[in-house]
């Protein structure tokens, strides 16, 4: 155990874990039980709270490592209990202490558990509840998917990994609009537009999201499974049939080698039959070719496949747009990395180990 930081902002003391491949330094409150996985850019671990244990309640957390953050500009960063920054190697990294989730929602879908309409109504529910919160934020996702959402053994739902999240409020964009990246979506999740245009985009690619997420839920199998940009364009059109000429005009879609090919839409009864018929209709109108003629999140909320689970005096809308002009302000690494500082300052007002 180390003495890293006292008064003047370091930590009184400290405790570092090693499983001889990941490296963790944190206050020594936190008591590292075992690492839990390892992503592209960071590790998670599981701990508990010590200073929970005086309550007679053992608070178990997450403390996600984002190990690349001083040479990669993508984060993905999830509700936050606290967090930090050590610069001390092998340590270094950004520490971001969150909620340990038991579950996410890929492996509830993968695994033995029998799912009612009463769950699925119940689940989808949550998600759009979260998901109407950061639409009114002028927010995008992105990236919705089963692996993105958490559930905790008492079934309630999280929308997490906000790294591809961005903000399309005009105020706050001066200089550029809001355009397509190449990293963008889990490719089964990905709306027609992310893929066949380069035109700017809207909250309806969540949307999209959300009606595979529902059919995924009533099917246990990924609706749209393509290995790739084209196979994924040709599993959209075998389920969906052949998008309308009209559509493809509109929006200057690039269709080659596959456009020639008249596809009929698959019938959902058929592909769903446990479904209500509720259910049925939704994904019809979550699933549109044309962004546009999909539902928006509180039309969704209003549909009658949620008429049993709904109360919306719990919906929460954001206040106001959330500001993403930082962007605009950090155009490279070291910008990037002050900004962060900042915002670590300002989230727990303590300096940082290392530096």
């Amino acid at each position: 155990m180390a003495s890293l930081r006292g008064k003047n902002g370091y930590f009184e003391s400290c405790s570092t874990y090693t499983d001889k491949e990941n490296y963790f330094l944190v206050d020594s409150r936190y008591e590292i039980i075992r690492v839990l996985g390892k992503g592209s850019y960071g590790v998670v671990c599981s701990a508990i709270d010590t200073k929970s244990l005086s309550t007679g309640l053992e608070h178990k957390i997450a403390i996600k490592k984002v190990t690349k953050i001083f040479t990669k500009d993508i984060l993905l960063i999830a509700s936050l209990l606290d967090s930090d920054i050590v610069y001390v190697k092998p340590y270094d990294g950004l520490y971001c202490f969150q909620e340990l989730a038991d579950l996410d929602l890929a492996r509830v879908l993968y695994s033995n558990v029998q799912l009612s309409e009463f769950h699925i109504q119940n689940f989808m529910y949550q998600v759009l509840c979260g998901l109407k919160y950061i639409h009114s934020a002028d927010v995008i996702h992105r990236d919705l998917k089963p692996g993105n959402i958490l559930v905790t053994t008492q079934g309630t739902l999280k929308i997490c990994d906000f790294g591809l999240a961005r903000g399309i409020n005009p105020k706050f964009f001066k200089n550029r609009t809001a355009t397509i990246t190449n990293y963008v979506a889990t490719r089964w999740y990905r709306a027609p537009e992310l893929i066949l245009s380069t035109k700017n985009y809207s909250k309806a690619v969540d949307v999209w999201a959300v009606g595979c997420i529902l059919g995924e839920l009533f099917g246990r199998r990924p609706l749209f499974p393509g290995k790739n940009s084209h196979e994924q364009i040709h599993e959209l059109f075998k389920v969906l049939g052949s998008p309308p000429p009209e559509t493809i005009k509109k929006y200057n879609w690039k269709v080659e080698g596959i456009s020639w090919v008249k596809y009929k839409p698959v019938n959902w009864t058929s592909l769903y039959p446990f479904a209500p018929n509720e259910a049925i209709v939704l994904i019809e109108n979550l699933l549109q070719w044309d962004c546009k003629k999909r539902l928006t999140v509180d039309e969704i909320l209003a549909q009658d496949f949620f008429k049993f689970v709904r109360n919306s005096s719990e919906e929460a809308s954001s206040k106001s747009p959330f500001d993403f002009s930082f962007e605009e302000k950090s155009c490279n690494l070291p910008q990037l990395k002050e900004v962060l500082e900042e915002e670590v300052n300002e989230f727990t007002g303590i300096c940082h180990i290392g530096q």
